[in-house]
This record gives structure tokens, sequence and C-alpha cells, in this order.
């Protein structure tokens, strides 16, 4: 007779995180899965849907999202995600907001990964 025994499970993976912040031409984007880099994506010459699509794909596939900004282009960056993810419970929130410093944004990813 053959036993497998199965491995004792480890402490629960913390959940991923990922907060966006865009403004018209630029987007900062901060992920726990690297929560001492903030990614700076800037359109340039690109569409709209290209440039939201490259910002999509810097957030990744987290569990937790937050997307800030202070115009309209915040809620074009949450249809495009869900658009391409099909995840809207994972939006924890699409806040208007202003300007935000790197250390702002790396706050308020901490606060989103708990």
């Amino acid at each position: 007779m053959i036993t497998i025994k199965a491995p004792l499970p480890g402490p629960p993976a913390a959940a991923t995180a990922a907060v966006a912040w865009i403004d018209g031409p630029r987007a900062l984007v901060a992920c726990s899965t690297d929560p001492d880099r903030i990614v700076d994506l800037r359109r340039g010459t690109q569409s709209q849907t290209t440039f939201l699509a490259r910002i999509v794909r810097a957030l990744g596939n987290a569990e937790r999202v937050l997307i800030l900004g202070p115009g309209e282009d915040r809620l074009a960056l949450e249809r495009e995600y869900v658009s391409l993810y099909r995840r809207p419970d994972r939006l924890v929130d699409v806040e208007r907001s202003g300007a935000v410093s790197r250390d702002e944004l790396l706050a308020r990813l901490r606060e989103l990964s708990g």
C-alpha cells in the first residue's frame, strides 16, 4: 500500500494589489509584486486605446485594483481593465484624485495590500 502525504498548508499568500493614477497623457502604476517600483507611462503618439492597454498590462492581473485620477481618463481606464480582464469585482475603487506623489501612490498601495 502506498501512502501519499499532502504537504502541510503554509500561510495564505498575500493578495496582490495595484494602484494606477492617470491624467491625460501620463500614468503612474505601482504593484505589490514590486512595491518599490513605480512605472511611469507616457502616451506619446499612441492612440488612447493602446495607451490604456499598456496601463492595464502594467497593473497586471492583481486581485485588488485602485484607479485614481482627476478626469474622465480614470473611467476609460476602468472600462479597459474590465474589457481585458473581465474582472470588475477586482476594482476596489475608481476615485477622483488630483496629482499624487510617489510616496502617496506607494502609501495607497500599502493600504490596498493590507
